[in-house]
């Protein structure tokens, strides 16, 4: 069992700045390994298997949100999935 290491980073970015971000992660996902780092942090993280996938969006007034997340474990998980989800440009 590893140690915990957690990574967080938060900034506003242009479109295209993110737009480059899930590229990243789209090819780290096909790869199977991801490294997220900053100057003084790294974690490099190795999905396989079955893998959570979580949406969340939400309007309020003026603000948004939208939110992906990703959870696994390194050992597989054989988690039903429930209902499948339709993601498409609108």
């Amino acid at each position: 069992m590893g140690s915990d290491i957690n990574f967080k980073h938060e900034s506003v970015q242009d479109l295209d700045s993110l737009l480059k971000y899930l590229k990243a992660v789209t090819e780290g996902l096909e790869k199977g390994k991801i490294r997220l780092s900053t100057k003084n942090k790294e974690l490099v993280l190795e999905p396989r298997g079955l893998v959570k996938f979580d949406v969340e969006a939400k309007r309020k007034g003026d603000f948004r949100k939208f939110s992906l997340k990703f959870s696994w474990k390194d050992e597989e998980d054989p988690s039903a999935d429930e209902e499948p989800l339709v993601v498409e440009p609108s």
